[in-house]
């Protein structure tokens, strides 16, 4: 049984993300140190990571 998740979400502008959901939507949050901040979600958290690269685009 699954009791609880933490989602990482990648971002373009991880820091704009993160100020949002600190911000707007004003969930509780801990300090993973050096800026990383993990939101607590009802048996949950999720983190706003940068994405590292593109995806590549679709010829299609």
């Amino acid at each position: 049984m699954v009791d609880g998740v933490h989602v990482i979400l990648c971002s373009r502008d991880a820091e704009a993300d993160r100020a949002f959901v600190r911000d707007v939507l004003n969930y509780p949050r801990v300090d993973a140190g050096d800026g990383w901040l993990i939101f607590e979600l009802p048996r949950s958290e999720v983190a706003v990571h940068p994405r590292k690269r593109s995806r590549p685009t679709s010829s299609i």
